[in-house]
């Protein structure tokens, strides 16, 4: 890998400070490091510096319930096994909690971050490979469309047809989810909350603009809502062996909000695909065994898949049904 100055920040202020004094794209932000150290030996990013949080104070890993407007804060910094581990998060939020602990090996997850799971770059071959210039490099081309797509996306592709990686974006935003980004300006901390509804865009520009963070700017904290808590979510995940896999399609369903309740694919789109007709369907509605069978059919009559992951629409609406009957099920 090329050669790079590793500094290492002492608070969110210090970090955010560092990379106000950079051009953008100049710093490459390392949690976990678990995406970082692939990006780095693969070429994909050649920073001048990189910039290594771990030694944040605690707060920023900590998972804490917050009295004023009872929100459940999951500090940026959290590990996926803290996640994975955490009595609240279990009770109250078993999808996060089950897809944390779905995700890669129990040595990853000890290290990987809440913050850095939401902002990995996607697992496209044709996009790791050093040798194809593609779209996300600045190329001209989504070999994906006429090669080898049988991971690629079927619902919502542009230009470029990846696939969102994160398992627990597709958990968080089931659960109404917001995220605390940060940055400086003119000297100033600047914080604002933005829903991940709106964090995560299907990318116009395909090298990078794949989330709505500005430059400089960092992921605080993300926080959960308390009208999304209770035992009736749940996420599913098919994958081609049960070891450390990424998914094929995923699911995470929330029916603890019973008027507007949250469906979300994953591995399907280029960002966590929302359901949105779906939850409106089943609003107030009974998941009975009626409804749930017009859920998984409606679901796949607006896919577009393209010439070898056509596969994926028979896993899509059944990781919906499972997902809805587990969901449903919970007391």
């Amino acid at each position: 890998m090329k050669a790079f100055q590793y500094v290492t920040a002492e608070s969110f202020q210090a970090a955010t400070a560092f990379l106000a004094d950079q051009h953008n794209g100049e710093t490459l932000v390392k949690a976990g490091g678990i995406d970082v150290l692939d990006r780095l030996k693969e070429r994909l990013e050649t920073p001048k510096h990189v910039l290594n949080l771990r030694r944040l104070p605690a707060a920023a890993n900590s998972i804490e319930r917050r009295d004023k407007d009872g929100a459940l804060a999951i500090g940026a910094l959290a590990t996926l096994a803290q996640v994975a581990g955490h009595d609240e998060i279990g009770k109250w939020h078993p999808a996060l909690a089950q897809a944390a602990e779905r995700t890669a090996t129990p040595q990853i997850r000890n290290v990987a971050t809440v913050g850095g799971n939401l902002c990995q770059k996607p697992r496209c071959w044709y996009y790791r490979s050093r040798d194809y210039q593609c779209l996300k490099k600045g190329g001209g081309t989504c070999y994906a469309v006429l090669g080898d797509n049988r991971y690629h996306a079927i619902f919502g592709a542009g230009a470029c047809h990846i696939v969102h990686p994160s398992n627990l974006a597709v958990a968080l935003l089931g659960c109404a989810a917001q995220v605390r980004l940060s940055r400086q300006e003119d000297g100033r901390q600047v914080e604002r909350v933005i829903d991940l509804d709106e964090f995560f865009r299907v990318p116009a520009n395909p090298m990078n603009d794949e989330h709505a963070l500005q430059p400089g700017e960092l992921i605080e904290e993300v926080l959960i809502p308390e009208s999304y808590e209770g035992p009736r979510s749940a996420h599913i995940e098919v994958r081609e062996k049960q070891s450390f896999d990424w998914p094929l399609a995923s699911c995470a369903v929330n029916l603890n909000n019973r008027s507007q309740p949250r469906v979300v694919l994953g591995a399907v789109a280029p960002i966590p695909w929302r359901l949105k007709n779906l939850e409106t369907l089943i609003a107030d509605q009974d998941l009975d065994d009626k409804l749930l069978a017009k859920v998984a059919k409606s679901e796949t009559e607006d896919v577009r898949p393209m010439s070898h992951n056509g596969y994926k629409v028979q896993l899509v609406g059944a990781v919906i049904e499972r997902a809805l009957r587990e969901a449903n099920e919970a007391r």
